[in-house]
Formats: C-alpha cells, sequence, structure tokens
C-alpha cells in the first residue's frame, strides 16, 4: 500500500471504498460461481445415474440371452443426451459385452469393470452403475459425460458477474466520492489552516469545527494547541524582552553572591575548604591559609592535605572524602587531633559535606573545621580534678567500709568472749578432780579389786558413780566442743571480715568479671553486726544476671553506703518491723540493684538535692556518700536513682548499670 501514502486523503478514501467495495463483490461473485458449479455437478450426476440405470435395465435381457446386438442398439439410445461421450456394458464375469462412442472418428478403449461409483477425471464424469434384474446383479454399465454445459453456464455467469460488477465499482466510485467529504474537508480544512500558521507564523488563526465526533475532537485539539503555543509565544517573547534584563541582574547577582563567599572565607574565624572529587583544594578562607603557613589561600588550589599535614592524618583524611563522595553521606562533628608537617598539633571539630553540582551530582567535598584546643585543654583539666573527687569518693567510702568492718569486728569479738568465758566455766566446773579420786581409789584396791567392788559399800558406789561421771563428761564435753566450734567460726568471721577489708582496699579501680549477687552478699556482710544489732530484717529478692565487667570496688563502695543510709532510716522510724528488701533484677540490657526500706521517707522537696554535695538529712551526716555514689556510678556508665512517697513511707534507691558495662572514661 506504499503507493497510498504521498496521495490526498480524498483520493486515500476514495481508493480505499472502491478496493473495499471490489474485494466484496468479487467475494461473493466466486461465492456464487462456486455454488453453480458445485449444483451443476450434482445435478448432472444425478441425471446421468438416472440415464445409466434406465439404459441399463433395458440392457439385462440383452446380457441374459447374450444378444450384444440389442445392447448396442440400446446404447445408441444415449444419442439423445448430447452430453453423454461414451459407454459400455459388460456382462456377469466382467467382459466388454456392446460400447456406445459418439464421435467415431476418436478411439475408445473401455475401462476395466469396476464396481458402482462415479468421478470427475479432467472435463469429464465416469459413473459405473450396476445391471440389476430380478434383485441379482447380471452385469455392470459405463457412462462417460463431458462438461460442456457448465462451461458454458459459467461464460455466462462470467459475462452476467463483469456486468455487475462494473456497474457496482461505478456506483461506489460516485458514492464514495461524495460521502468521503464528510472526512475529507474537514481534515483537508483543517490541514489548510495548519500550512498557513506554519507559514505565517500567525498562532491567532483558528480552525473551523464542523462535527462532534473525533474529527471535531481534533479540531478542538488542534485550537487548543494553538492557543498554548500563542501564550508561550507572547511569553518567550516577553522573556525575549526581558532576557538582557535578567542576565544583568543575575550577573550582578553572581557578583554580589562571589562577594559573600569571599568575604565569608576572608572573615570567618574557622577554616573553610572545598575539594574536587580527587581532594585538591579548590577554595579556602584565609584563616585555613594562616593555619597552614601559606600567605595567600590561592597558593593553595590544586594541592591536597598530603602537602600540609602527616602522612597518617592526610591518608585519613583523604579516605574519609572519597567515602563522601562514594555514598554521599556527610561527616559531622567529628572530634580530631591534628598534626601538620611543622609538627604543630591542635585538636578541631570538623565536619564534612558532598560538593554537588547544579545537577547533583557529587564533585567534591567542602568543610569547616572549629579549633577546639582550648576546650580540650579545660577537658582535660576537668579529668584530673574529676580522677581526684573520685579518690577523694573512694578514700572516703573506704573509711565508710571500714567503720562498718570495725563494728562488725566488735560484734564478733563479744561473741567470742562470751564462748571463751563460757569454755572457761565449762572447765573450771569440770569433775576432772572427782575423776582423779575415783582413779586413786582403784589403784588403792587394785590387789582386791572384785572384793571391793561387791563386798565393800564403796566400792559398789562406785560404778554407778562412774555412770554419772561419764554423762557428766559428756554433756560437758558436748557443751565445750559448741562453744569452741562457734568461737572458731567467729575467729573465722573476723578473718573474712578483715580479709574482704584488706582486698577491697588495695584493688585497684580496673574493671574485671564480678559477680553481682556476690557484691551485694558481701556488701550486707560488711553491715551485717550493724542490722543484727539494730533488728533490720533482710529480704532477699534475686533474678539471676549474667556476670559484668565492672569496678567491684565502686560498685561495693555505692552498696555499703545505700544499705547503711536504709539502715538509719530504719533505725529513725523507731518502728518495730524494721525490714529492707535487696532486690537484682534485669532490665532492657541494664542490671539494677535496689534497696528498699520501709524507713522514715524523703520529702518531695529534698527528692531534687539528694544526690547534691554537703546535702544532709542525718545531724550526724556529711553529705558526701550519696554525692559519692552518683559520680561513682555515672562513671561506671550508670545512673543512681531515689523513689519516695513522702515522709514515714519509706525510700528506694537503685543503682543501674549497663550489662556490658564499660571502662570508666576517667581512669
Amino acid at each position: 500500500m506504499r503507493f497510498l501514502k504521498n496521495i490526498s486523503i480524498r483520493r486515500k478514501q476514495t481508493m480505499i471504498m472502491m478496493l473495499t467495495s471490489s474485494f466484496a463483490l468479487l467475494l461473493a461473485c466466486a461465492a456464487f460461481i462456486a455454488y453453480e458449479t458445485v449444483t451443476f455437478r450434482r445435478e448432472l450426476s444425478q441425471r446421468v445415474a438416472i440415464l445409466a440405470d434406465a439404459i441399463g435395465n433395458n440392457c439385462a435381457a440383452a446380457i441374459d440371452f447374450n444378444d450384444p446386438k440389442t445392447a448396442r442398439e440400446t446404447l445408441a439410445g444415449l444419442r439423445a443426451d448430447g452430453n453423454i461421450v461414451s459407454a459400455c456394458v459388460y456382462s456377469r464375469d466382467g467382459r466388454v459385452f456392446a460400447v456406445y462412442q459418439r464421435d467415431a472418428a476418436s478411439s475408445f478403449v473401455p475401462p476395466a469393470v469396476q464396481s458402482a461409483c462415479q468421478k470427475f477425471t479432467g472435463d469429464q464424469l465416469h459413473l459405473f452403475r450396476a445391471i440389476k434384474q430380478g434383485g441379482v446383479m447380471t452385469g455392470m454399465i459405463f457412462v462417460a459425460s463431458d462438461l460442456k454445459g457448465l462451461s458454458s453456464r459459467l461464460i455466462s455467469y462470467a459475462a452476467i458477474v463483469g456486468v455487475v460488477f462494473l456497474t457496482s465499482l461505478l456506483l461506489a466510485f460516485l458514492l464514495s466520492s461524495q460521502l468521503q467529504r464528510l472526512v475529507s474537508d474537514p481534515i483537508m480544512r483543517l490541514a489548510q489552516v495548519a500550512r498557513t500558521v506554519a507559514r505565517d507564523k500567525n498562532y491567532s488563526l483558528r480552525a473551523k469545527k464542523q462535527s462532534n465526533d473525533e474529527i471535531g475532537q481534533l479540531v478542538d485539539g488542534f485550537n487548543e494547541m494553538l492557543a498554548q503555543i500563542q501564550q508561550r509565544d507572547a511569553a518567550l517573547q516577553t522573556a525575549r524582552e526581558n532576557l538582557e534584563f535578567r542576565v544583568e541582574a543575575r550577573t550582578a547577582e553572581l557578583a554580589y553572591e562571589r562577594d559573600l563567599l569571599r568575604t565569608l572565607l576572608d572573615c570567618s574565624p574557622d577554616p573553610i575548604y572545598f575539594k574536587d572529587a580527587q581532594s585538591h583544594f579548590l577554595k579556602a578562607s584565609k584563616v585555613q591559609a594562616e593555619l597552614f603557613g601559606v600567605e595567600d589561600a590561592d597558593e593553595m588550589l590544586g594541592k591536597t592535605d598530603f602537602v600540609f599535614h602527616t602522612e597518617e592524618h592526610a591518608r585519613a583524611a583523604f579516605e574519609e572524602e572519597q567515602a563522601i563522595i562514594s555514598t554521599g553521606l556527610p561527616l559531622i562533628g567529628k572530634v580530631e587531633k591534628v598534626t601538620l608537617k611543622s609538627g604543630r598539633e591542635y585538636w578541631t571539630l570538623t565536619s564534612k559535606m558532598p560538593f554537588r553540582d547544579k545537577d547533583g551530582r557529587i564533585i567534591g567535598t567542602f568543610g569547616i573545621s572549629k579549633d577546639i584546643t582550648a576546650i580540650k585543654e579545660t577537658e582535660a583539666k576537668l579529668e584530673q580534678v574529676h580522677k581526684e573527687l573520685l579518690e577523694t569518693s573512694r578514700q572516703a567510702g573506704m573509711a565508710e567500709i571500714a567503720t562498718n568492718v570495725l563494728h562488725n569486728v566488735g560484734n564478733v569479738l563479744n561473741s567470742v568472749n562470751i564462748s571463751a568465758s563460757l569454755a572457761v566455766e565449762i572447765v573450771k566446773k569440770s569433775k576432772a578432780a572427782n575423776f582423779a579420786k575415783v582413779v586413786a581409789l582403784l589403784r588403792e584396791h587394785e590387789r582386791d579389786l572384785g572384793a571391793f567392788i561387791t563386798a565393800d559399800p564403796r566400792g559398789k558406789q562406785l560404778p554407778v558413780y562412774l555412770g554419772q561421771l561419764s554423762d557428766q563428761f559428756l554433756a560437758d564435753q558436748k557443751t565445750a566442743s559448741q562453744e569452741l566450734n562457734l568461737l572458731r567460726d567467729n575467729i573465722e568471721h573476723i578473718k573474712e571480715i578483715v580479709a574482704m577489708q584488706q582486698s577491697y582496699a588495695n584493688v585497684s579501680s580496673a574493671t574485671e568479671l564480678v559477680s553481682i549477687q556476690d557484691l551485694v552478699e558481701d556488701s550486707l556482710r560488711i553491715n551485717a553486726g550493724a542490722m543484727t544489732r539494730h533488728g533490720v530484717e533482710i529480704i532477699r529478692e534475686f533474678e539471676t544476671v549474667p556476670p559484668m565487667q565492672a569496678d567491684k570496688h565502686k560498685i561495693l563502695q555505692v552498696l555499703v553506703n545505700l544499705l547503711r543510709n536504709a539502715k538509719y532510716a530504719c533505725d529513725d522510724s523507731e518502728r518495730a518491723d524494721k525490714r529492707m528488701t535487696v532486690r537484682v533484677a534485669r532490665d532492657a540490657g541494664r542490671i539494677k540493684i535496689s534497696v528498699v526500706d520501709n524507713g522514715v521517707g524523703i520529702a518531695p522537696e529534698n527528692l531534687t538535692r539528694i544526690f547534691t554535695h554537703g546535702f544532709t538529712t542525718r545531724k550526724s551526716g556529711h553529705g558526701f556518700g550519696l554525692h559519692g555514689s552518683a559520680l561513682a556510678a555515672k562513671g561506671m556508665g550508670g545512673s543512681l536513682n531515689v523513689h519516695s512517697d513522702g515522709p514515714g513511707r519509706g525510700a528506694t534507691f537503685t543503682l543501674e548499670l549497663p550489662a556490658a558495662a564499660k571502662e570508666d572514661s576517667h581512669e
């Protein structure tokens, strides 16, 4: 269909209609001719079959009487049908009995006998039919007919079809020439307007809409496009007229921005710098140049940190900047120690960001660094002060632990004195002297010992007396053994308390793997004497928590202080049921050790000051224990908290530590 591409739409429509009509007519004519051909063949087959049956029946008697002549005469009757070309009658045994041939000039060779059938071969119809008489087959008949009738009919039909086809094409051409205008005329007018607009650049023209169909919608879209183009052309004209002004304004704006950047780089107290993708300096502030010992910042352009810093620092900075370029993630607030090749060292707070072009592509980095050397020196001084304060707290805590140890040792020594006195009293009251008298008496009568025990009044009493003396010895031995065991246990207890005090007094602040439950038990043992003396009941509520890395001296210092304060709170309440609950639990990655008492409680206004240095509610208190404990907890990465519902309602102090405790940063 390439020949249709460059002709007008009017001709395209006409030709399309003509081709469509022609195809439809040809298809209809072909179907009609095919139908007529099939019908003719079917009718011819029926007619020849009837004729063959009639001729065969007439030849049946001739076959029975073996009369070929009569059969040939009967076959000669086929001349009445001009379409019969040849015929043949076969006897019962398949021999040719009689033959008919319409054209004597041509030679006819009878085909071999076949069963009843019919078929079209070339331009003829061949038909075999059985000859029957009385229901018994007596022979076969063959008839051949030409198809001249079909040919003449098809020629007639072709003429008719040609006339109809040409007439229909003429009518279709006339009709399509008129109807195509409904489509082509609006399109031609639209094309004319488009050519005029393209030639004259007059976007105010509009195409006239003639219908509401797709062509009408096309006209609306074309007019809308012209309207938008007209608006944009007007805006473009306005923009073109203002372009020079905008260029001048933008130039002035860029100059102003350049002056702002230059002012920032010249006056900023902090180093500022811009670098390309290979970390070469593109721009730098005046302070940055002075820091590097360069007179003019432009001297830094094209150079890298390797020119000004040590290899180690320059390499780290380069890798950081390449990571920013590859990921687009900024580096914010990095505290680092900087070493220049000149040997100067200082601390900075550095932030670096990706440097992007107008399209958003990362083309380098830029950053700003703030000198925090003075801050770091102040932090170092504060750290030293903090260490001294912690050491003071440690000494104060150890003094408190030592006081509790002495109290406990004193209490145990009282038990030792009592046990020793009882043992001495048992020895004084011992019947050992009486036993010696019995031995002397037995030695005195060793020659007549049997007669003495059986006949002498004193001897008769001797076995009873020995039994009583044995019972007394056993009772005294049991009592003495109990007191001596108690004495030994008390002495061992004193040794444990002293050894514990020595171990915690000598321990350094380094962290080690400790068991929280064991530390709590140690703190309870240190305060055990005081708790017993003041009648405070201890309740343990321990969950299983894993060992942790921590400074066990600091934990013990805090726990001893909390237990001592809770004991005082219970004692000051003057209540009969003095009770203290010690809990160990784990919650959200933290280990909590709580000391809960039912003592005097804490007033709400004192809860916010309880950990302040020098604050205390006890007359004999110095206000340093809880403050030092809070500092120790903070130094271990934890916290010390307090809760109380008010005076007379007890208090709860909770030491929270991270389950994976960090090392003290101040040690």
